[in-house]
Formats: structure tokens, sequence, C-alpha cells
């Protein structure tokens, strides 16, 4: 099987362990060339949100580690965190063109299209933009999967947006506890049970998305395209 090239969007720092931790770890063990890019940042004088950059993005390069991720692999964005909002829609694309043309993925994977955080959506929108099969690097783009993140994914009004419905499942089995371990390493952003940043309920989504499936642990995705 031919090593593939990985990448993970994620909006903010933790996100993508959050989301995808133990699919990115079970691609790095096959030998796959996994990326992850972080798309915000929060200065060093932000007064809306903590902690600053420099302590979360040593606690990305420490759960990257543990997952299996090369440490040059991990790219960092400086959009404002939290202000998405507020930027006009051709920079954010910008900065996820710039990603998406330096990587090249082989398989992509984003955010989930109504995520309750705005930053989440628009990250996402501009994902949809940039990996368009218009372009050499967009066509390349083979498969494309929305993850859940646990604190967004499911506080939206899911009866009227539409609520996240996997329909992909990668056995995590074997790489559960590497993904906790990753989650534990974002200790600026772990919280206690019952939140839903704890360890516990990530470990009780892996089980109940594997259990749907008869697996011990599995993350869900939904499909968004895949050339055959």
């Amino acid at each position: 099987m031919s090593r593939k090239r990985i990448l993970v969007i994620a909006p903010h720092n933790d996100d993508e362990t959050l989301g995808v931790g133990g699919t990115m770890a079970k691609h790095a063990a096959m030998g796959d060339d996994v990326f992850v890019a972080t798309c915000t940042s929060i200065d060093e004088d932000n007064p809306v949100m903590e902690p600053n950059k420099s302590i979360i993005r040593a606690e990305t390069y420490a759960a990257m580690d543990i997952l299996g991720v090369d440490r040059k692999n991990v790219i960092f964005r400086d959009l404002p965190n939290v202000l998405l909002d507020n930027l006009p829609a051709y920079r954010i694309n910008g900065e996820i063109y710039s990603i998406l043309k330096e990587v090249s993925p082989d398989i992509l994977y984003i955010p989930f299209l109504n995520d309750l955080h705005r930053d989440h959506r628009q990250i996402v929108y501009a994902c949809q933009v940039a990996a368009r099969a218009i372009t050499p690097f967009g066509k390349k783009i083979r498969e494309i999967y929305m993850y859940e993140t646990l604190s967004e994914t499911h506080w939206n009004i899911d009866h009227v947006e539409g609520g996240f419905l996997p329909n992909v499942y990668s056995d995590i089995t074997g790489f559960l506890d590497k993904k906790l371990a990753a989650v534990e390493a974002y200790k600026s952003q772990l919280k206690l049970s019952p939140n839903a940043r704890s360890v516990e309920a990530l470990r009780a989504l892996a089980v109940f998305r594997g259990s749907i499936v008869g697996m011990d642990a599995a993350e869900g995705f939904m499909l968004v395209r895949k050339f055959l």
C-alpha cells in the first residue's frame, strides 16, 4: 500500500486531537505522512482568550509527539481566535488555500459544517472553497471527511441545522490510549468529568461509536467526497 499524505485542519489547537487523534495515530503507525494545521492563535495581549500561543503550541507539539506526528509536519497559522467572523472571507480562504497547496494531501479531515463555534464554520467554508477539484492539488485530494469535536459539534441546534451523523468509522481500538494521552497533553484545555472535554467523555464517545459497528473503540466521520 502506497504511503499517503494526510492533513487534519483544526480551527484551534486540540480540535485535531479531540476529533481525529486516534485515526492520526493509526495513519502514523501505517507509515502515512500526517500533517496538522492549526489555523488560529492567541496574541500575548488578547483580553478574551488564554493561554497565549506559546503555551498552547508547546502543548500541541507534546500531543503530536504522543500520536507519532513529526513536529516538522505541524503547521501554525495566526488567524485571530474567536474573531474569524470579523475577517473578510478572502483572508481566511487564502490561509486555507496556502495550507492545502503546501501539503497537497491525499486525505483531508475538516471540522463538522454545523459546529456551534463560528470559527469552525468559517474554516469549513474555506476548506470547501480551497479543496475544489479545479486545481491540481484540489483534484489530488481523494477523500474528505468531517470530524466531530466534543463541546462544539453537539451543541448546535441539530434538529434545525442538521446533526452529526457519521457514515464512516475508523477503528481506533489499538490507539485510544494514545489519543487520550495526547488530549491530556493539552493541560490548559482539559476539563474534569462530566465536561465534554474530559478524558472520560472522550473515552465514552469512542466506545459508543465503536459499539455501533462492532468495534471496541472508533472515531466517526461524515464523508464529504471520495474519488473512486
